[in-house]
């Protein structure tokens, strides 16, 4: 088992190093903030195995400090391979700016659970915490950081360290400016 306790520490340090800043500042009065497309890979540290992910934010508010984050992952367990998907709402610190991320919602994940006789899905609950920025000043991407924790009826508890990319459907170069 592989022990995440510093790079969960450093997370911690990060996100209030960038976080608190950002959520500071004021609401903008400019348009919607867009719709991004992201690709995550990690770390589900309770059984040391590589997770890779992909997710869509889209915005609930103009200035977005509220994303709806469908998203699905696959864990690349030894000689299996999990699926999840989830509805996650997330408050977003800074809005259209990037900050503190703090969310959750229903998942259902696809695997062999105990040692019965094929796959099922179960269902249940996520909580994420992280950190995102948005694109700007020439940077055509944001960039998160994020830890989920899965509440499922499963034999481990999955835990996943993450980092990602997301690229917005459109007006990239507006932001951070």
């Amino acid at each position: 088992m592989t022990d995440y306790r510093p790079a969960r520490g450093w997370l911690l340090a990060t996100l209030l190093a960038f976080a608190l800043p950002l959520g500071a500042r004021a609401q903008s009065t400019e348009g919607w903030s867009p719709v991004m497309v992201g690709f995550r890979f990690g770390f589900q540290d309770r059984s040391g195995s590589s997770v890779l992910g992909a997710q869509l934010r889209i915005p609930v508010i103009p200035q977005g400090f509220v994303e709806v984050v469908p998203n699905g992952d696959i864990t690349f367990l030894r000689h299996l391979k999990e699926y999840q998907y989830g509805l996650e709402a997330v408050y977003i610190s800074g809005g259209r700016h990037g900050g503190l991320m703090l969310g959750g919602g229903p998942i259902a994940r696809n695997s062999i659970f105990d040692q019965g006789p094929g796959r099922e899905t179960r269902k249940g609950w996520d909580l994420v915490v992280g950190l995102k920025t948005m694109p700007g000043r020439g940077i055509p991407f944001g960039v998160q950081l994020q830890e989920r924790w899965v509440f499922v009826r499963v034999p481990v508890k999955p835990r996943v360290l993450s980092l990602g990319v997301n690229l917005p459907l459109w007006g990239w170069g507006h932001f951070g400016n």
